[in-house]
């Protein structure tokens, strides 16, 4: 064999294994991105039901989903224009479930969806992505703690505006040891997503808060 035949030998091995590694990666990365879509999705399912009042708790997932609406000045909740929102009701109850995003985090946005009933109370607050400093500022996770479920049932009247905040403001909710940013920029966003359901004119029915 001369030393060119052996050169484009090489050559062939070499270019049919990049071809096998390149086509085997792409498969790799197909079969792992429609699985991490599926469960991205799934969280998001869950996420909406968990925000939603307990008298609605057994409304299926495909009526959730189909009950979009475009926000009315999504900005103020700091979201792009024509975010969607989500208006879930039956005959007995109704509720409204966004979005909302505070840039105020220690490492950065923190994205929140807020459930709130017809009576302008919350029904349920989840953060759906964060960057918070693990074994910090996660404790916002449900998984990780209950702390977020303290929103629950509150409205803009349940406290004066100084106590939406965290206790070493002097406010109603605990902050975290060591970590004092994160739950302050989750009780303002909050804070600030009931008062865009006060002001904004949603599709819920309105009925006057029970003390």
């Amino acid at each position: 064999m001369t030393l060119r035949q052996a050169m484009l030998r090489g050559a062939l091995a070499l270019g049919t294994f990049a071809l096998v590694t390149a086509g085997s990666i792409a498969l790799t990365r197909a079969l792992t991105a429609e699985r991490i879509a599926t469960h991205q999705l799934a969280y998001q399912h869950r996420q909406l039901q968990e925000v939603l009042p307990e008298t609605l708790a057994n409304i299926p997932i495909t009526d959730v989903l189909e009950s979009t609406f475009t926000l009315p000045n999504a900005e103020a909740l700091g979201l792009e224009k024509d975010t969607q929102g989500w208006s879930v009701s039956d005959q007995d109850s109704s509720a409204v479930i966004f979005p909302v995003v505070t840039r105020q985090g220690y490492n950065g946005e923190i994205r929140l969806l807020i459930g709130i009933d017809e009576q302008q109370r919350i029904s349920g607050v989840r953060v759906t992505q964060h960057q918070e400093t693990p074994g910090l500022g996660d404790d916002i996770e449900r998984r990780r703690s209950d702390w977020i479920t303290g929103f629950d049932g509150l409205g803009l009247d349940s406290l004066s505006p100084s106590g939406w905040t965290v206790a070493k403001d002097g406010g109603h909710f605990d902050a975290f040891t060591g970590a004092t940013i994160t739950p302050r920029a989750v009780v303002n966003a909050v804070y600030k997503a009931l008062k865009y359901a006060a002001e904004t004119p949603l599709p819920i029915s309105s009925q006057e808060p029970t003390s």
